[in-house]
């Protein structure tokens, strides 16, 4: 047994050059090199003979002895050895150590990232649906330098059956390209990967060669191996001189089918830019390149610089992500007050409803929300919870040192009928609701800490499930996806001394469709009108998003 092991290590060793986590090229020279390996020593066989001796010791009193006598360094290494690819020295210490230095992780232009892709090959790229319209980029779709099809992923943080992305969403979100953005296309697919959910489109969408191109985070190497399974793949290899070399699987290795693929599965982790080499693999008949995900803007603020540790793993791995939260629909219910009452999860996010209303949330991001009487007294119990004692440090999910109202920007909500969602970039989203009777009673604001990204939607899964209903039932004759309306929004970021936000919204409107002018709707008419009554169809007044 532990010969096998110790042949199997020693041969993929020699052929792989490439980290299997990041995909950039091994050396062992250079210890401040990019791709630093530490090569394990051969561990001593003379006290352990088979793989039972190994369990008895990381159960035994003897272990640390053996730890001590092991040339290996410890016996943690010597099972690390044996099960785990290689890896460098930089994802190994971010991988099982959660030690990680931000600037090792740098971020790629997606100018950067498209160097790797020879001009006219089949693009795929990926958007997580959950986050729509954030990590979408309108120009892959819209170039003619690429065959381009949109993979939309993490479908069952938004969908709350498999027919809604088989069906439903490519025929919604067809339309809304074409009357939205003016694109045509029907290379559409929604999934999910860790559900196994509609893999098979993907797949179908696939050439005999294709690159996944997409932010970071948004599901490309989860797809991968998900389709791995499902077709049989593994990864293709590269030579010092950068060409791929395919090494179909042996006989032995077939016969341990989980440890095959634990060695050549994708790179999966909750620290974005992990990826920084372009990794091909083997799946069925036909060849990916998981391609390293890009960042629309390189300088935007590190969540790590705003968000506890803690947290951002539970918002990163999505595999987390309680779906019973998408059938069960569990509101809770906040009322605006005079002094400007709010509720929070966290501190991610301060929502402070008009005074008068009465109004529910719907949380889908982790952690549990609390209501403070104002947002200044919200940051004062947040802060507190710098001591590692505080009985509500559960609630706390940002730094100490971002509780203060500076660190904080405001965000103005356009006016809007019913329900929304909000969608925190690279975090996840809410949805709110007025209820009652309708009645303008002002705006609802949102503190954000600055730095993270926030937009405004109808609620996405509704749009899907009605739009495509509305298209089927006519047979093709009413869109999908509304046509006269804007769907998506960006907020109004104001100054916290602004007391006519509407006009200001105005102002600000008119600011950004300047460049846009067949966009603007409602421009030559009273916004208090406007937001005064109940519309059949939502107006949306001064929606506008910028692709």
């Amino acid at each position: 047994m532990f010969c096998l092991q110790r042949r199997w290590f020693s041969t993929i060793f020699a052929k792989l050059v490439n980290c299997n986590a990041c995909g950039i090229k091994l050396q062992n020279e250079n210890p401040q090199g990019i791709g630093y390996y530490i090569k394990p020593r051969k561990p001593v066989i003379n006290k352990l003979q088979s793989l039972e001796d190994i369990k008895y010791l990381l159960f035994s009193q003897d272990v640390q002895r053996v730890k001590e006598a092991q040339e290996v360094g410890s016996l943690e290494e010597l099972k690390e050895s044996m099960e785990e690819p290689p890896i460098c020295k930089r994802c190994n210490d971010a991988v099982h150590r959660n030690q990680y230095d931000l600037k090792e992780f740098g971020r790629f232009k997606i100018e950067k990232v498209l160097e790797q892709v020879p001009e006219g090959s089949n693009l795929l790229h990926v958007v997580p649906l959950p986050e729509f319209p954030f990590h979408f980029e309108k120009s892959l779709l819209e170039g003619k330098s690429y065959d381009t099809s949109l993979i939309l992923t993490k479908g069952d943080q938004l969908a709350k059956d498999k027919g809604t992305l088989q069906r439903k969403a490519p025929i919604f979100f067809a339309d809304f390209l074409k009357y939205q953005l003016g694109i045509i296309s029907n290379k559409i697919v929604a999934v999910s990967a860790a559900k196994q959910w509609n893999v098979q489109s993907a797949y179908a969408l696939m050439k005999a060669t294709s690159y996944l191109i997409g932010d970071a985070n948004v599901g490309k190497s989860t797809l991968v191996n998900s389709m791995m399974k499902k077709y049989f793949g593994y990864k293709i290899h590269t030579d010092r001189q950068g060409n791929f070399a395919a090494q179909p699987p042996t006989g032995e290795d077939l016969k341990n089918l989980k440890h095959f693929f634990k060695s050549h599965a994708a790179g999966v982790s909750h620290i974005p830019n992990m990826t920084r080499g372009i990794q091909g693999y083997r799946i069925g008949d036909k060849v990916v390149h998981d391609l390293p995900g890009f960042t629309t803007n390189v300088d935007e603020v590190y969540l790590e610089n705003i968000i506890r540790k803690t947290w951002l793993e539970r918002i990163r791995k999505t595999e987390k992500f309680n779906t019973k939260k998408l059938k069960n629909w569990k509101s809770i219910t906040v009322k605006g007050s005079e002094n400007g009452g709010c509720y929070t999860v966290g501190g991610l996010f301060f929502w402070q409803p008009p005074n008068g209303t009465i109004n529910q949330i719907v949380n889908y991001l982790p952690g549990e929300g609390r209501e403070f009487k104002s947002l200044d007294r919200g940051l004062e119990v947040l802060n507190a919870c710098k001591n590692e004692e505080h009985p509500l440090l559960k609630y706390c999910a940002v730094h100490p040192d971002v509780c203060y109202q500076e660190k904080y920007a405001r965000h103005i909500i356009p006016p809007f009928q019913g329900s929304i969602e909000v969608v925190l970039k690279n975090i996840g989203h809410i949805l709110l609701r007025t209820t009652g009777k309708y009645e303008f009673k002002g705006l609802h604001e949102l503190w954000v800490p600055r730095g993270i990204d926030v937009c405004i939607r109808e609620p996405l899964e509704r749009l899907i499930s009605k739009g495509a209903w509305q298209h089927i039932e006519s047979r093709g004759k009413e869109p999908a996806c509304p046509k006269d309306r804007p769907i998506v929004t960006s907020t109004y970021v104001m100054d916290s001394t602004e007391s006519e936000p509407l006009l200001k919204m105005r102002e600000m409107y008119l600011q950004r469709t300047s460049n846009d002018l067949s966009s603007r709707r409602f421009i030559h008419d009273d916004p208090q009108e406007v937001v005064s009554k109940l519309h059949d169809e939502n107006p949306n007044l001064y929606w506008y998003y910028i692709w």
